[in-house]
């Protein structure tokens, strides 16, 4: 959970790009990108900007919601659902 803080205390700063967040956090850049497609998977940034291989994130209202609640000291917990159909 603390390197996914960081990020998002990154992102929460302004619109970043990866790069931007691996000088921030002292992350290396590999977990970093990898914890992109993770957060923004799960609804915690969106891509406001892509063009080729760059791109530019923000926090979604979701991700300022658990940033709020990591920097309280509460704990994240993850609930996993079986899709049901509806046919």
């Amino acid at each position: 959970m603390y390197e996914i803080k960081l990020i998002l205390e990154a992102i929460k700063e302004g619109h970043v790009n990866p790069g931007e967040v691996v000088i921030y956090t002292g992350l290396p850049r590999y977990e970093v990108l990898a914890l992109f497609h993770v957060l923004e998977d799960l609804g915690l940034i969106e891509t406001i900007y892509s063009k080729g291989s760059h791109k530019v994130y923000r926090l979604t209202p979701k991700g300022e919601e658990i940033l709020e609640a990591l920097e309280k000291g509460m704990q994240i917990e993850l609930n996993v659902k079986k899709e049901t159909s509806l046919t």
